[in-house]
């Protein structure tokens, strides 16, 4: 996970036991307080932060870089905070 990321600051949520919409909601205000390109670990053990986190991130300006399901059931995702799109 924070392997990837040794030359950018990673921050890490630890959403872990908070249910729906929660984990979601934490992630937006993380998010909001974080700089461009920044890099944020979103732990979550709720089942719809597996749908709910990317479908904001889709519309969002922060990129989902990476997410998996880790051995013990949680999922883990990787945001890079307020990526800018390309305007072609």
């Amino acid at each position: 996970m924070a392997d990837s990321t040794a030359d950018t600051h990673l921050q890490t949520l630890d959403a872990r036991g908070l249910h729906c919409p929660l984990p979601l909601l934490r992630t937006k205000l993380k998010l909001a307080g974080m700089s461009a390109g920044e890099q944020l670990e979103v732990l979550a053990s709720d089942a719809g932060a597996w749908g709910d986190i990317p479908a904001y991130l889709a519309l969002s300006d922060h990129a989902l870089v990476s997410r998996e399901e880790t051995p013990e059931g949680d999922y883990c995702f990787v945001i890079k905070a307020l990526c800018e799109e390309d305007p072609s």
